[in-house]
């Protein structure tokens, strides 16, 4: 009877256990796809500024860094772009808009290219960073600016796994966001 009752605990904690990690993974499906929801949202704006600029009430500055392509000594081609597309905030602080949506840098060099992406809150936080260096492309998802999922190819790994490139692309939106906000002081 003894053994019954001890087989019945460890199962309950077993099922408690699996429970709590399947209602987790649960949750972070629901982050993911409302960051996939955002990013189509973001997307059809930013479509709209490229396409009717004029119009649209979202809004883009470009930073260019050697725009005439001229070679740079032992690297050769270099060619920088960083776009930020932003649009208004609370309109009741502030009527300006300065309220940061995606920020896309493109960087080209004689030997390969990259490119990368942060997809940000209404709040400024990073919710989605998108890199692709020679061949290899890494997707990271966040909540509260904290990996939730990671992506390298198409394969997912532990977010702790990228912790490192987590990091960096958190440092790197805060330096792009001083950039972004500097230039808005025009």
């Amino acid at each position: 009877m003894r053994s019954i009752i001890v087989r019945a605990a460890f199962s309950g904690a077993l099922i408690a256990v699996f429970g709590g990690l399947f209602a987790a993974a649960g949750q972070t499906d629901r982050r993911i796809e409302e960051i996939r929801r955002i990013s189509r949202e973001v997307s059809a704006q930013i479509a709209e500024c490229e396409t009717a600029g004029a119009t649209s009430t979202t809004f883009l500055t470009e930073l260019v860094v050697n725009r005439n392509g001229g070679p740079y000594p032992a690297v050769g081609i270099y060619r920088a772009v960083v776009k930020f597309f932003y649009t208004f905030g609370d309109r009741e602080k502030n009527p300006y808009p300065d309220r940061l949506l995606k920020i896309v840098v493109s960087v080209d060099r004689a030997a390969a290219g990259e490119r990368s992406e942060y997809l940000l809150n209404e709040r400024g936080e990073l919710i989605f960073y998108y890199e692709k260096k020679e061949e290899t492309e890494t997707r990271l998802y966040f909540a509260s600016e904290k990996p939730i999922r990671t992506a390298v190819g198409e394969k997912t790994v532990e977010p702790r796994a990228k912790a490192g490139a987590a990091g960096r692309a958190l440092a790197e939106k805060r330096r792009l966001i001083e950039l972004f906000r500097n230039s808005l002081n025009f």
